[in-house]
């Protein structure tokens, strides 16, 4: 009897030891689990900043606070003699890691062993966590910033120029504008953000002018290549007007290797409309008044420089009767809706069109590079009648001093003045 009494006396006992420390066991994994979930274990660090004991919300707060003061260090750009100064948050850089908080508490998860050894090495300082921003530069954000602040020129380029003077001919030098170099620049702006540095020199890439000296050299604008003038007297006002304005219009044309030239295109239309005034004309076999006369001189003077000058005619008409200031045969009539005088720039560089009236005589100049060549026209009348007159002209071209071309040019048919 007392047998049984004990035996059932230890089973009792046992159960309420085991019920008791079953109950200390919950309220010691309940306790841990709720310190585990509510502060950060010791020894966390986020930035030189510890973090053991805080909650999320605290911890939250001490990654704004650090975003915050990140925002407001300053970047200074210096360029030329001007410095300005910028927060990295006006540059666009931004921060990886915020999460920081989330990844914390994340990380003391786990089983109640786990959660257990986690604890309890952080407390003997076994272990140690260290969280940092990642800091860089949104690359939308900052481009957007150098399109506000950094997008014009720091200095405009200036092209070269050729210009001629009389006889003389003159280049004046390209010059090279100034650009930031945008690209350098963020490599710069990210090495500072990175090492905390608060000054760049801000660096500039060169920006080329459209029209270069070298341009501008190897167009082979250098010399006269030939010339050729027709006298203005006999002339009136109005003849000599015409010739002045078509002259101005054609001088400084610039004609391109292999382009054709057409002057027409090139003076425009020579009515009252364009400023040119009533003068003799020749129109069908007779004399008439009509806006532009004269202006068939400056043709026939340039037509007879091009041929000097050895390029190659496309188009031209003689004059429907023969005029003064050419031979015949070398003359080249134009008129609104045609006939025109073309050629072609056969040099292989381009050539430079100089026109005016000096010295009593229309004086056009073809500038370009020397080809050794040296052209003799001549006209020969081959038949003539009470109506009418033909005359040949003859082309003979020499270059170190052999003959080179040799032979009709034209044949030209005037009707005679009555």
């Amino acid at each position: 009897m007392n047998l049984r009494k004990w035996v059932i006396g230890s089973i009792v006992a046992g159960a309420i030891s085991l019920s008791i420390t079953g109950g200390l066991a919950y309220q010691y994994v309940s306790k841990m689990n709720k310190q585990l979930d509510t502060y950060v274990l010791p020894h966390t660090i986020f930035e030189g900043i510890p973090l053991g004991g805080k909650t999320k919300q605290e911890v939250q707060q001490i990654i704004q606070k650090r975003v915050d003061e990140l925002n407001q260090q300053h970047l200074s750009y210096s360029l030329q003699n001007t410095t300005s100064t910028y927060t990295w948050k006006d540059l666009g850089v931004q921060y990886k890691g915020m999460d920081v908080a989330d990844k914390i508490f994340k990380e003391q998860k786990g089983t109640i062993t786990e959660r257990y050894n986690l604890r309890k090495q952080a407390e003997k300082g076994q272990t140690q966590k260290e969280y940092h921003l990642e800091i860089y530069l949104d690359s939308s954000k900052y481009e957007a910033f150098l399109k506000d602040k950094y997008n014009e020129l720091v200095s405009n380029p200036q092209n070269a120029s050729l210009s001629i003077t009389e006889t003389n001919v003159s280049i004046t030098p390209s010059k090279d504008g100034e650009k930031v170099d945008k690209e350098k620049l963020k490599t710069l702006t990210e090495e500072a953000v990175k090492t905390m540095n608060a000054d760049i020199q801000v660096p500039v890439a060169a920006v080329k002018p459209e029209r270069t000296t070298e341009d501008i050299q190897n167009m082979g604008i250098k010399e006269i290549i030939a010339e050729y003038s027709t006298p203005t007297s006999g002339r009136n006002g109005n003849q000599l007007f015409n010739e002045m304005r078509a002259a101005g219009t054609l001088t400084g044309a610039l004609v391109a290797p292999d382009e054709v030239f057409s002057f027409n295109g090139h003076v425009g239309v020579t009515d009252t409309a364009n400023g040119y005034k009533l003068a003799a004309v020749y129109v069908n076999g007779k004399v008439q008044e009509s806006a532009g006369g004269g202006v068939c001189q400056v043709s026939s003077t340039l037509y007879g420089a091009i041929l000097r000058a050895d390029l190659s005619i496309v188009e031209r008409s003689n004059h429907s009767m023969p005029v003064h200031y050419v031979p015949l045969g070398q003359d080249a009539t134009v008129a609104d809706y045609g006939p025109d005088f073309k050629f072609k720039n056969n040099t292989g560089h381009y050539i430079y069109i100089q026109a005016g009236i000096e010295n009593d005589e229309v004086v056009i100049r073809i500038f370009g590079t020397n080809t050794g060549k040296s052209v003799d026209i001549s006209s020969q009348v081959v038949s003539e009648t009470d109506k009418s007159i033909v005359a040949v002209t003859y082309k003979t071209v020499t270059q170190n001093g052999q003959v080179i071309e040799s032979g009709i040019l034209n044949k030209s048919t005037y009707k005679k003045h009555v």
